[in-house]
């Protein structure tokens, strides 16, 4: 966070992250504090600084007893629900413990189907350290906009890389890489951080065989849990509108469902 211009301080065992914004103070985000949280000092903390607005997003879902009870803590200290939140308030998860076989099994139908004919069309997936080529792969996702992908890529992976990050690759027959998925591992979850396909990619269904290939070496690696990093909220239709379309990709690999607590903002 530091290499990518973020100054930080803690609160009890929680991190804070405060960016300078000129003329305007401090804008402040906590990631998924640990709770309960002490939200008298963090209301300290925004009247002690230049801050013009500090964001939280708790790491609490609903089937947790102390979810409402929280969310009421919340609003009754003045923080209001963030309707753009910057982490995903939905999100689809995977149990690990399980067998290679049932987790296959849990695919859809369709997802099965794909993951097969990826393999008949000749993509081969290999873990590697090619991080240039997955920014390629990026930059013609994102298009115009894709020279913003590559500072941020380059400071995770030297940062995370090679204990807690991996790279994926999807290959055609002649060796082309034409889809990846970049991987981060902590506390026995596996998360799918960045992923990106090219057109042909997804034509030779690339990016499913992708999916099978992590969640396998998700499993290898220790891990319990395969994060799919959020899905389409139907809380926040218009925030989440443009992920519809990932989230019916990733709903086919049979993981659980979560809602988390919403962010709030002050």
């Amino acid at each position: 966070m530091r290499d990518l211009g973020w100054e930080i301080k803690k609160i009890d065992s929680s991190f804070i992250y405060l960016r300078k914004f000129p003329f305007l103070g401090y804008f402040v985000k906590i990631p998924r504090p640990n709770l309960p949280l002490n939200l008298n000092q963090i209301l300290e903390f925004k009247k002690s600084g230049n801050i013009f607005k500090l964001k939280i997003s708790p790491l609490l879902d609903n089937t947790d007893k102390r979810y409402h009870h929280f969310r009421k803590q919340f609003l009754e200290k003045g923080f209001r629900i963030e309707n753009s939140p910057f982490n995903p308030t939905t999100n689809y998860l995977i149990n690990l413990h399980k067998d290679e076989d049932e987790i296959f099994h849990n695919f859809s139908e369709a997802k099965r189907r794909a993951v097969r004919r990826a393999v008949k069309n000749g993509i081969y997936i290999k873990e590697t350290q090619d991080l240039e080529s997955f920014i390629q792969i990026r930059k013609k996702q994102y298009s115009f906009v894709g020279f913003l992908v590559k500072g941020e890529m380059i400071k995770l992976w030297k940062n995370l890389h090679p204990q807690n990050a991996s790279l994926l690759l999807a290959y055609t027959t002649d060796n082309h890489p034409v889809a990846g998925i970049l991987l981060l591992f902590y506390d026995h979850i596996a998360y799918y951080w960045f992923a990106s396909a090219l057109a042909i990619g997804k034509k030779l269904f690339a990016p499913t065989l992708l999916v099978w290939e992590a969640l396998k070496l998700a499993k290898s690696n220790g891990c319990k849990i395969f994060d799919f990093e959020g899905i389409y909220d139907e809380r926040f239709p218009k925030a989440s509108e443009s992920w519809k379309g990932f989230t019916k990709f990733k709903e086919g690999f049979g993981g659980k469902k979560i809602q988390y607590l919403e962010n709030f903002y002050l």
